[in-house]
């Protein structure tokens, strides 16, 4: 039978266990326990909870929050470009562009399919992050004295940028949604592999040379990186 304590008003499973030493927070599918010895009193387990419980808290909810939350494609729901969040509006068909961004809007014509404007932002994302690539891009190529054979857009689920042997840089269209320091972050970073195919000393220090805060913005693409999709 499960055995449960509730402090501060959460609930935390208490497991068990006749081999561990120490008693341990964590959480699971989204419900906190405690793995403990078995003869731990729950006095002993209430304190530990008090003691650590708001931090085991706050990580589920900055882990929550780096979660994608999925759209809905509704009026007024927001979406990213380049770090800012801009509203959905809906305009009737005209033109031949059902995607567009002015005066500070996402304008999709009404009566489409959420799909269908999703994949609406693909394409528009995947055209303003050709721009970005092919007016900032270039500078860093000079600078770092590093030149790709082939520069590739593609979306994917988890890496930002790639680099291949063969000299191709592959770059994921969500970098169209991240604020300009992290895109920035990213070309550094994939240019530094051209030389330097691997995740080595060495190949840290190249980074540091053109981006020296690169451990802040490398941190904060992986904590918030979740929230930049459409």
């Amino acid at each position: 039978m499960a055995e449960y304590i509730t402090v501060d008003g959460i609930r935390y499973e208490i497991r068990r266990n006749a081999r561990r030493k120490n008693v341990a927070l964590g959480v699971e599918n989204g419900s906190f326990f405690i793995a403990a010895p078995l003869g731990a009193p729950r006095e002993a387990l209430a304190v530990v909870v008090e003691q650590n419980g708001e931090e085991l808290r706050g990580r589920l909810m900055r882990r929550r929050a780096a979660q994608p939350q999925g759209h809905r494609y509704e009026d007024g729901e927001l979406f990213y470009y380049r770090g800012e969040q801009y509203p959905l509006r809906f305009i009737r068909r005209e033109g031949i562009h059902p995607m567009k961004f002015e005066n500070g809007a996402f304008l999709s014509f009404e009566g489409l399919a959420a799909e269908e404007i999703r994949h609406n932002f693909e394409v528009w994302y995947r055209l303003r992050l050709r721009e970005i690539i092919q007016r900032e891009f270039p500078a860093w190529c000079k600078r770092i004295g590093a030149a790709p054979r082939r520069v590739s857009l593609k979306n994917v689920k988890t890496m930002w940028g790639s680099c291949s042997s063969s000299g191709g840089v592959t770059f994921n269209i969500r970098l169209a949604l991240v604020p300009p320091p992290l895109a920035e972050y990213v070309m550094i970073h994939e240019l530094c592999h051209m030389s330097e195919m691997n995740h080595s000393q060495k190949f840290w220090t190249q980074v540091a040379k053109y981006c020296p805060d690169y451990v802040a913005r490398r941190k904060e693409l992986k904590t918030d990186g979740g929230k930049y999709r459409w």
